[in-house]
């Protein structure tokens, strides 16, 4: 087999400032291998690019039709590496392409995702290389990773699976028994309505492509290609949701879980007739809706079929903030579509991202005063989060860098993992708005609780606390407070006229654009003595 072997490849200012030599991890790679009887070479592109004499890196690729090409990468070299992969691909379309070294092995999944290379040598290469290079069969070849590409699910194939759930044997009343007994038996219908739900998906993927958003873009990422919607037929949910019925006869709810169930208005309708032809009695249903796929035929029949909340993802009332989400939806159309399910009378859901990367004073507090138009009315519930995390699989964690971070022990072994928790604002003041909330707003929620006996603590029934004292915080740090006041001075905020309010507002199960609403905090090493923020994240 014909192999090239190629060194990292530095910036030409890092070579000057360094005493460059040849590279002999490849050249001993090279040597081993032709010592066991294959035609190897190793180049070293830093010596053409620093001389500007010698064989050029292109022309070390077109002088043989190579079988093998592997790259050395450390991490400063990375992109560089990275470009000459891709000229490599482009000029050798045949040949496998390997990568090796320090930074491919601690960094694989980048190195597999983001470049064209094939596979990723472990520790040293001389053994799984020759072993590569003789045909081993990949999966019996030690100290190798690979990726192999997912391949889609059909529309047929995505039936079977789905249809293969065993809805008769999962324990929903195990869970449902839980959250009631928080209650004492004192449990309103209301209560038994959110708590006794089952969640149902119909679709495989959402297709808008918010850049907060991981799960629009793991099946398309997964295979590395275009991948088609694919949807459950009405008939199959109806079907789904008869199963459902008879074999958990106290279920009040059929949650739609799909990132966008109304994306298709010709489908939701058609699902509300059948629903509405079946006659389920008071069976009731929730699901996910953007504000701009919303209309008042739709709507008409979502109330005909006993939709009594769609959870939708305002996330901004900022139209700067939603471009930058690459939401497809304007202020304007988030007002109309809110407006539409009131006059329908259908409750919403409606889940507020108060940071971006992009995000300043302004942005928030034209959010928090559009989100305050809802808070106090009865239709809606305001879900209130933070920032942007910056999820594994999303465009922001992609493009940006600068989030807040920690590093917590794998217990009981040598490991660490380290956890983003969110993307920090470019501007400084929108920044400080970040830091203060997050680390002060576990305190001042945990109060609240105490005071308002609040028992299950979900978005739905602290967001007055949340808009107000994000509010308090954007007022102070423009200065507009007077002198300055302690952050757990709430009484000035008028926050004791809620507490009554609070506690008598209808508890909500947890949704996936809920906040984990639990008490305590996590030591946040990223920070001296912070505390993580439980009620600021998702």
């Amino acid at each position: 087999m014909k192999v090239l072997l190629i060194g990292p490849h530095s910036r030409k200012e890092d070579a000057e400032r360094s005493f460059m030599a040849p590279a002999l991890g490849v050249i001993r790679l090279a040597g081993y291998l032709n010592a066991k009887g294959h035609e190897a070479e190793a180049f070293d592109p830093n010596l053409p690019m620093l001389t500007g004499a010698g064989e050029s890196f292109e022309e070390a690729l077109a002088k043989k039709e190579w079988d093998f090409i592997g790259f050395s990468v450390l991490e400063e070299t990375l992109l560089k590496d990275f470009q000459n992969m891709y000229t490599a691909r482009r000029q050798c379309p045949k040949a496998t392409l390997i990568a090796g070294g320090i930074e491919a092995q601690f960094n694989y999944q980048t190195v597999l995702d983001k470049s064209p290379c094939e596979y990723v040598i472990l520790s040293e290469g001389e053994t799984a290389l020759l072993d590569l290079v003789n045909g081993m069969p990949v999966h019996k070849i030690k100290g190798i990773v690979f990726k192999s590409n997912a391949l889609p699910l059909s529309q047929e194939l995505f039936n079977e699976a789905t249809a293969t759930i065993n809805w008769e044997d999962n324990p929903y009343e195990e869970y449902w028994d839980y959250y009631l007994s928080k209650y004492n038996n004192k449990a309103t219908a209301e209560n038994i309505q959110e708590i006794c739900t089952v969640r149902v998906f119909s679709r495989n993927r959402c297709p808008i492509g918010c850049k907060f958003c991981s799960s629009t873009n793991q099946i398309t990422w997964g295979a590395d290609a275009a991948v088609p919607v694919i949807s459950a037929t009405e008939d199959m949910l109806i079907h789904t949701i008869k199963r459902i019925m008879n074999a958990h006869p106290r279920v009040k709810t059929i949650y739609l879980t799909d990132d966008d169930f109304c994306i298709n208005r010709r489908s939701v309708i058609r699902f509300c007739q059948k629903v509405v032809e079946e006659d389920f009695g008071d069976l009731s249903f929730m699901c996910f809706a953007r504000a701009s796929d919303l209309t008042d035929d739709m709507c008409a029949w979502m109330k005909k079929a006993n939709f009594r909340r769609l959870n939708v993802g305002i996330e901004s009332f900022s139209g700067k903030v939603l471009e930058e989400m690459n939401k497809r939806c304007d202020p304007v159309k988030n007002h109309a579509g809110l407006a539409m399910l009131k006059r329908h009378h259908i409750k919403a859901f409606t889940n507020i991202i108060l940071t971006t990367p992009g995000t300043t004073l302004d942005d928030i507090q034209v959010t928090l005063d559009g989100a305050m138009q809802y808070v106090d009315d009865p239709n809606y519930h305001v879900g209130v989060t933070l920032a942007v995390k910056p999820l594994k699989g999303t465009e922001f964690n992609e493009q940006h860098c600068n989030f807040l971070s920690a590093v917590e022990p794998v217990e009981g072994t040598r490991y660490h993992i380290r956890r983003d928790d969110i993307v920090l604002c470019d501007d400084p003041q929108a920044r400080e708005f970040q830091l203060r909330y997050w680390y002060t707003i576990d305190d001042a929620i945990s109060e609240e609780i105490d005071r308002s006996d609040i028992r299950h603590a979900v978005a739905s029934n602290l967001s007055l606390f949340k808009l107000r004292y994000a509010a308090f915080l954007v007022e102070e740090i423009r200065g507009r407070a007077g002198k300055p006041t302690a952050l757990r001075d709430y009484q000035m905020l008028g926050l004791d006229e809620f507490g009554e309010k609070l506690e008598k507002m209808p508890y909500h199960e947890r949704q996936t654009i809920d906040i984990p609403e639990t008490t305590g905090g996590i030591t946040h090493p990223s920070s001296s003595g912070g505390n993580k923020s439980v009620h600021g994240s998702f």
